[in-house]
């Protein structure tokens, strides 16, 4: 039988007989459906019990000790049984936060269990892993579906619910579908289809913007990651051909052909600059153009404590978007995040988080592409910027004039208006030293004025805008000129 991918580290690890688990996961049924599998195929085969505050022991155990419900006997029983056996305790973490009997009896049975063949699991959401057992403990992260996984799931799924929904899609689009519930939980799977088999009775190109809505939904209750429905396209962003011809030249950086021609997979890169002048929206546009789904991470919220713990909150990040990958990693304004770092760093705990994100950016296995956004440069500290974190760093400067031109025709077609019924010169000459941000809102309050007019809109509505709006490179002239010295060899202009 070919186990799931997700349990070789656990089956390597109890082979070597390793006394003490702690695998990391919201799936308890999934992951102890799983170790069932794997009892059988380990050698020398082995027994299972679970255990839970509610149950005590289920499974083969025999003979089970009076108050089984009490941690302490449950340690006990594995420590005395003399099978080889896994000992699977459910939800064990609150145990190891204040109970020092709990923690001095799991150091008694890292002793005890060495070397005999029995290995207690802890499994649960939350890590809690007290100093006294640092050194004792194993701690796996138990990784959602893989794409074989989770292609069966909804295989599995359909049949039960809808036997032939999967047959009006051909094979590239049954694979694009599949990717798209890639991140979520295998019951989170099994939930969105049944949904939506019930509304549309088949799976077609157009259930797939349903699948991701509820995708998103999900996502949004971790409060720190957002998956991002992306339609930023990159002729929709004016400028930066720099970055641009960058970003198409590594297109195709996540293929196989790719590896065999001997390439690294991109890593990622940190775009600083003057705000307002397209940052984030060329993060958008370069999901697009590389054909990735994008998710967007809130560091500031991670720091602060807000969704929990600092820790739990960056482990589940990086577990589902490393659930995602190959996918961008949208870190928008990466410095307040960094900054609330910065203001408690005598904190261990801080500092240990930050250093475990850092190690992440540098070894991380999963094709995830890190794509961060800073306004303030000097608020990141210098082992965050160095080469091996990013491919590049860019600094996005003020548009110059072919650009200011190009982002006026942009806003105003996006805006169902032709750009040859305005003096694009004119306008490229008024809006000298003014962020592309700026641009557009000088044309939508043109807009505006006109609108309530109820006529349509002219050039001079453009200028009146422009004329009543102080633009940043005045209100900010000093920290921008401070930023361009900081960039001229420290960065490459992405206009």
């Amino acid at each position: 039988m070919e186990l799931p991918s997700a349990l070789e580290p656990v089956k390597s690890h109890i082979e070597a007989k390793y006394p003490l688990l702690y695998l990391l996961t919201w799936e308890e049924a999934r992951v102890c459906g799983h170790l069932m599998l794997l009892t059988t195929e380990l050698k020398p085969p082995r027994l299972m019990y679970f255990w839970s505050v509610t149950e005590g022991y289920s499974g083969q155990a025999e003979g089970q000790p009076v108050a089984m419900n009490d941690p302490l006997a449950a340690i006990d029983y594995a420590i005395e049984t003399t099978e080889s056996a896994l000992f699977v305790l459910k939800d064990f973490h609150p145990y190891l936060r204040d109970d020092h009997r709990v923690i001095r009896r799991l150091r008694d049975a890292y002793q005890a269990l060495q070397g005999t063949g029995k290995t207690l699991i802890l499994l649960g959401p939350i890590l809690s892993v007290p100093t006294e057992l640092e050194k004792e403990i194993t701690v796996l992260d138990y990784p959602l579906p893989d794409f074989l996984e989770a292609n069966q799931i909804l295989v599995d799924v359909v049949e039960a619910e809808q036997p032939g929904a999967l047959t009006q899609l051909d094979a590239r689009q049954s694979e694009a579908l599949v990717r798209v519930f890639l991140g979520l939980t295998a019951d989170e799977i099994a939930a969105v289809a049944r949904k939506v088999i019930s509304r549309r009775k088949s799976f077609s190109v157009n259930a797939m913007e349903e699948v991701i809505e509820e995708k998103r939904n999900i996502l949004r209750k971790s409060e720190i990651l957002e998956f991002i429905i992306n339609k930023v396209r990159i002729r929709q962003v004016g400028g930066l051909k720099n970055f641009k011809r960058w970003a198409k030249l590594r297109a195709n950086g996540f293929t196989k052909e790719a590896r065999e021609f001997g390439l690294p997979v991109p890593k990622g890169v940190l775009i600083t600059g003057i705000s307002g002048c397209g940052k984030s929206l060329v993060i958008q546009a370069l999901a697009d153009l590389w054909h990735l789904p994008l998710l967007r991470l809130d560091m500031g919220r991670v720091f602060s404590g807000f969704a929990g713990t600092p820790e739990e909150s960056l482990r589940r990040a990086i577990l589902t978007v490393e659930a995602v990958a190959p996918a961008v990693l949208w870190i928008d304004e990466i410095e307040m995040g960094v900054s609330v770092f910065s203001d408690s760093i005598q904190s261990g705990s801080t500092s240990r988080i930050f250093a475990s994100f850092l190690t992440w950016m540098q070894e991380k296995k999963a094709p995830v592409f890190i794509a961060a956004t800073a306004n303030d440069i000097d608020r990141l500290p210098p082992e965050f910027i160095r080469k091996g974190r990013f491919d590049e760093v860019f600094f996005v400067d003020l548009p110059k004039s072919e650009e200011r031109a190009e982002i006026v025709r942009i806003h105003l077609e996006k805006r169902g208006k032709r750009a040859s019924d305005v003096s694009i010169e004119g306008l490229v000459k008024s809006t000298e030293g003014y962020t592309g941000a700026e641009i557009e809102q000088a044309i939508i309050t043109a807009l505006f004025e006109a609108f309530g007019q109820s006529r349509e809109m002219e050039i001079n509505d453009i200028y009146r805008a422009l004329g009543n709006m102080v633009p940043l490179s005045v209100t900010m002239k000093e920290q921008i000129t401070k930023q361009k010295r900081w960039a001229d060899n420290r960065a490459v202009r992405a206009n």
